[in-house]
C-alpha cells in the first residue's frame, strides 16, 4: 500500500491506496473514511500529489493477469463529490516508456517495466523506468504525456522538491548518495537538468525522506539488528533528521548548502509491542 498527502478545500488528507481500496484519513478529526475503488488492482502504486489531485501510476505495469494490468494510470480529485464504485477514480492515458504497444512475439514474453525515479516538476510529472527508454513527461494541465529527454534520469526513486526548481535525490552516478539538481521542463518536450555542487557534511537518505517547505526536508530510516530466529526487535529506532538548504557564498558557482538543522531518535511507547525484522518505512508525509 502507498500513501501520499494530498490538500483539500476541507484540509489535508493522508490518502492510501493499495490492491483497488482507497483509504482516506483527516489527521485533525482522526477519522477514516473508504474512498472510491481503482478499475484495476496495483499492489504499490506510485502517488504524486498535485493540489487537490493524486496521480495513481503503476510501479510494475502487467500485460497480463488481474494485478497491474491495464489501465495503468488514474487521477483522483479530492475537491469533487464521488458516488461509490470507481466514478471517483478517472482514467488518464499510460506513459508511452510503458508496455502500450507490444508485437505477438513481445505479447508472448512481455518486457518487465518497472518505474526507476520520477518528480513533480512545475506542473509536469518526469518518469524514467528502469530500462533505457529515456524520459517522459505528463502535463496536467492538457493531460497528455511528451518524450523530454533521450536519457534517463540521473537519480533514483523520487525526488523531493527544495523550491526554486530544485531537488534532492538519491543520485546514480554517485551510488546512491544523496545529490541536488536544478530541474525543470522548458516548453513542455525538454527537460533542462543540472547536478548542483553541494556542501554538506553528508546527507543521510534514509529508506524515506519528504519536503517541510522553505527549503527544508527530512530523512527517516529505522535502526535495527537482526534479532535472529525470534524475529523480534526490542530496540529497533526510528531516527528522523531535517536538513535546510542554504544559498552558496558565490553564486557564479551554482553551489547550494544543505545543513542538518536537528536529529531526533524515536522509541516504541508500548514496550509490550515488537516490530517486525526487517522493518521497511512505510511513507513520510508532511501535513
Amino acid at each position: 500500500m502507498s500513501f501520499a498527502a494530498v490538500g483539500s478545500r476541507d484540509g489535508p488528507r493522508i490518502v492510501g491506496l493499495g490492491f483497488d481500496r482507497t483509504s482516506i484519513y483527516d489527521p485533525k478529526t482522526f477519522t477514516e473514511v473508504l474512498g472510491p475503488r481503482l478499475l484495476r488492482p496495483m499492489m504499490d502504486p506510485v502517488l504524486i500529489p498535485h493540489g487537490s489531485e493524486l496521480y495513481a501510476l503503476s510501479r510494475c505495469p502487467a500485460v497480463v493477469g488481474e494485478a497491474e494490468f491495464m489501465p495503468w494510470f488514474f487521477v483522483f480529485d479530492l475537491n469533487l463529490p464521488y458516488v461509490g464504485g470507481a466514478t471517483g477514480w478517472r482514467e488518464m492515458p499510460p506513459p508511452p516508456v510503458f508496455p502500450c504497444r507490444l508485437n505477438p512475439l513481445e505479447y508472448r514474453n512481455p518486457p518487465e517495466i518497472r518505474v526507476a525515479s520520477y518528480a513533480m516538476v512545475g506542473s509536469h510529472i518526469v518518469l524514467s523506468v528502469q530500462q533505457d527508454k529515456g524520459t517522459c513527461a505528463f502535463d496536467v494541465d492538457t493531460k497528455k504525456w511528451e518524450m523530454v529527454d533521450s536519457k534517463n534520469l540521473p537519480f533514483i526513486g523520487h525526488a523531493v522538491p527544495l523550491g526554486d526548481h530544485r531537488f534532492v535525490a538519491c543520485s546514480k552516478a554517485r551510488d546512491g548518495a544523496a545529490a541536488v539538481f536544478s530541474m525543470e521542463v522548458a516548453g513542455k518536450t525538454e527537460l533542462s537538468i543540472t547536478e548542483l555542487l553541494v556542501e554538506s557534511k553528508g546527507i543521510v537518505p534514509g529508506h524515506f525522506w519528504c519536503a517541510m517547505g522553505m527549503g527544508r526536508f527530512s530523512s527517516f530510516d529505522v535502526r535495527s539488528v537482526d534479532p535472529g530466529p525470534e524475529g523480534k526487535l526490542e530496540k529497533a529506532r526510528i531516527v528522523h533528521r531535517t536538513y535546510s538548504q542554504v544559498e552558496g557564498d558565490d553564486a557564479r558557482t551554482n553551489s547550494v548548502v544543505i545543513v542538518k538543522q536537528q536529529r531526533q531518535i524515536y522509541k516504541l511507547h508500548d514496550r509490550s509491542c515488537h516490530l517486525a525484522y526487517p522493518l521497511p518505512v512505510v511513507a513520510a508525509l508532511t501535513l
